[in-house]
């Protein structure tokens, strides 16, 4: 464990702190994002807008998913609205046809085709319940990146996933998903319990890992409760939040019974929650949850309630979010200081991680004099 002597006070944050990222720090594109799930893409195109771009996506006729940029380069109708024909995508307003890697290669009543005539086309991986897209330098496409956890393609886990689209910036969801500190407020009747409100945090800050993990002894609220059949009974309940990626966040959690041990071993009850984030622009997000456990295994009934239980809980912090992006494009205020609290430790170190990606991509000063 490090320790971060900057945080340890009360210390100012966004908006205008030049070293941590916010709604209005530039898109990290180099990064792999979920875009979508297998069964949206088929043969009829569709659009999604991720980094504040149009793309449109299809399948071709073997099945490979196909990512294009949703914009025509001839007048800018989007190619969303034209047709398939073959493996090719015929714009809707001129008819000018685009081959898989975006090249047009065919103009009516013209014999040949410029090569400047193209849209953009991006890497895109398909992986059982989710299909992610690299939209930075094409270079650093590599699959072997993808920030996918061996537990989200496991046999040994039951999986569910489901999505929400957030109305506020994807900077603050991830900060939002390593502050602990709020379930007991925030999600006070879903899966907060009145002693996550006194609990110690234990932040964790290694190389490139952000974590945070909380241990209290209480009555699981009844998202874990049911499925384990330990309602009632005292439990000692560990939640972990781990930043991964631009892409990716992950929540742990993992139980003990207290009152009947042998009821917490092999294997010992876990949840693991992927939270898949891609901006979709400045001031809204693409959320997808996958909510994975190893107990009550086949029970698609509890599956069901688990999830019902969890997007619960997601729609306050969807609800937090807008309230907070509302009130900050409303005031404006370039003034204005948020203070941050010991608690936010991980958070601000997440933030400035993510400004220090974004930055990175950002064109080096051009060191010739103006006269």
């Amino acid at each position: 464990m490090t320790s971060d002597p900057t945080v340890s006070a009360p210390a100012e944050t966004a908006p205008g702190r030049p070293d941590m990222a916010g709604p209005d720090t530039p898109f990290i594109h180099n990064a792999w994002y979920v875009i979508g799930t297998p069964s949206e893409v088929t043969r009829m195109p569709i659009a999604r807008t991720v980094l504040g771009l149009s793309i449109v996506l299809f399948r071709t006729q073997a099945g490979r998913v196909i990512a294009l940029r949703n914009r025509c380069c001839h007048r800018s109708f989007p190619l969303v609205h034209g047709a398939l024909d073959g493996d090719t995508l015929v714009c809707g307003y001129h008819g000018l046809r685009f081959d898989c890697t975006g090249q047009c290669i065919e103009i009516p009543m013209q014999k040949t085709v410029p090569k400047a005539l193209r849209v953009a086309s991006f890497r895109v991986e398909e992986r059982r319940d989710f299909v992610w897209i690299w939209m930075g330098d094409p270079a650093g496409a590599d699959a072997g990146a993808l920030p996918l956890q061996d537990w989200m393609e496991s046999p040994e886990w039951d999986t569910v996933h489901a999505y929400l689209h957030v109305p506020g910036s994807y900077v603050h969801l991830h900060e939002n998903l390593l502050d602990l500190s709020h379930l007991s407020f925030l999600h006070a009747k879903a899966f907060g319990t009145p002693e996550y409100a006194c609990a110690p945090a234990i932040t964790r800050i290694e190389g490139d890992d952000i974590e945070v993990w909380r241990h209290v002894e209480c009555i699981l609220p009844s998202v874990y409760s049911t499925p384990l059949g330990w309602t009632g009974m005292r439990a000692r309940r560990s939640s972990g939040s781990k930043f991964v990626a631009p892409g990716l966040h992950v929540n742990t959690g993992i139980f003990e019974n207290l009152d009947e041990p042998e009821r917490s071993r092999n294997p010992t009850p876990t949840v693991k929650v992927g939270q898949i984030i891609s901006p979709e622009t400045r001031h809204t997000t693409h959320y997808w949850t996958i909510v994975a456990r190893n107990f009550a295994r086949g029970d698609t009934q509890m599956a069901g309630f688990m999830l019902s239980q969890f997007l619960a809980a997601f729609s306050e912090d969807v609800f937090a979010l807008k309230a907070i992006s509302d009130i900050t494009r409303l005031e404006g205020d370039p003034g204005f200081r948020e203070i941050s609290i010991p608690t936010d430790r991980a958070g601000v170190t997440m933030r400035r991680r993510l400004r220090a990606l974004a930055d990175l991509e950002q064109p080096a000063p051009d060191p010739t004099p103006r006269s």
